[in-house]
């Protein structure tokens, strides 16, 4: 949603007047239509289940609010209809690249792929997706030359005014935000740091966000005697202020197409340590580490270099997001 509501903001503050529609504002007994769905489906034909709950999202909302607007912003290619209307379907990920913490065998995941790119060929309006590294991943490799439609980049924005200039001069405090959940790959990020530990006590970590997995991440920072700094959920605002008080930024998660997270660690001057497949921008990670092995986390968090990095936070922006929305809406 967070995309949402800064284009919501950009929009309204240059004088349009926007109408955000989510399952909300769906008639009380329509909205649990979806969810229902989403359950009987994958019992028999996992993982079909998550593309007819947003399929069926889309139909309802097409009943309800297909009413006559100058554009029309659809924030899933699943959820979208064709019209004469202006309009954009924004691919943040696609469902069948995103099934980490689900059970899903190859065979699923390709039937889900499938569908999903017979969508994306019958949209007769633009179709973007939020990185020049998750399309070329998109097209080349998870659809395979499948999907014949153009598909453009317009790289994510946000509000920037909150960072500071000033950076922080603790090297040796480390901090994670996010969800807690196991596509983010979090216990492996506690390991890491348990590593960390043995090798300097000096270094500190702070996870910020919730999720599934807490009271597990929870036990195993117990069981091994770390300190871990555990916030839970913050507002942005304190999320942007606590990132100011740290050096490092760790990334764990298997996949990524954009993250707002490791963005608003540069922002605010810190060092990101990520996994370097990430389909983010390149400039988003200083130390990318090309395996998922304890020791070489370790080695690159050691030995990080120091010197102030070139990074272009203009391109990040959301006027930047919104005017590049608005152009390329057909």
């Amino acid at each position: 949603m967070s995309h949402v509501r800064a284009i919501e903001r950009e929009l309204s503050k240059t004088g349009w007047n926007v109408a955000v529609i989510t399952l909300d504002n769906l008639p009380i007994w329509y909205r649990y239509i979806p969810h229902v769905v989403e359950k009987l489906v994958n019992l028999v034909n996992r993982p079909l289940g998550y593309f007819y709950k947003d399929r069926i999202t889309g139909f309802l909302y097409r009943l309800l609010f297909d009413t006559k607007v100058d554009i029309r912003i659809f924030e899933d290619i699943y959820i979208g209809w064709n019209s004469e209307t202006p309009s954009i379907s924004i691919l943040h990920a696609a469902w069948s690249d995103n099934l980490q913490s689900y059970p899903v065998s190859a065979k699923q995941q390709k039937k889900l792929r499938n569908r999903e790119a017979k969508i994306i060929d019958r949209i007769n309006h633009t179709v973007a997706t939020v990185s020049a590294p998750y399309l070329k991943y998109l097209k080349e490799k998870h659809f395979s030359g499948g999907v014949s439609k153009k598909i453009d980049v317009i790289e994510l924005g946000i509000e920037q005014s909150q960072f500071l200039e000033t950076r922080s001069d603790n090297k040796k405090s480390i901090i994670y935000v996010g969800t807690l959940e196991a596509r983010k790959n979090i216990l492996f990020l506690l390991e890491v740091f348990k590593k960390l530990s043995e090798i300097d006590p000096d270094y500190k970590l702070t996870l910020v966000g919730d999720g599934p997995e807490r009271r597990k991440l929870a036990d195993f920072v117990k069981d091994n005697g770390l300190t871990v700094d555990f916030l839970g959920a913050l507002s942005h605002e304190k999320v942007v202020a606590e990132l100011h008080r740290h050096g490092i930024y760790l990334h764990t998660s298997v996949k990524e197409s954009f993250s707002y997270a490791l963005l608003e660690a540069k922002l605010a001057g810190l060092r990101t340590c990520a996994y370097e497949k990430l389909q983010v921008p390149e400039e988003f990670i200083d130390v990318p580490i090309s395996t998922f092995n304890i020791d070489e986390w370790c080695d690159g968090i050691v030995n990080i270099d120091w010197t102030p990095a070139v990074f272009s936070a203009e391109k990040y922006t959301v006027e930047k997001m919104t005017l590049s929305t608005l152009k390329l809406a057909k």
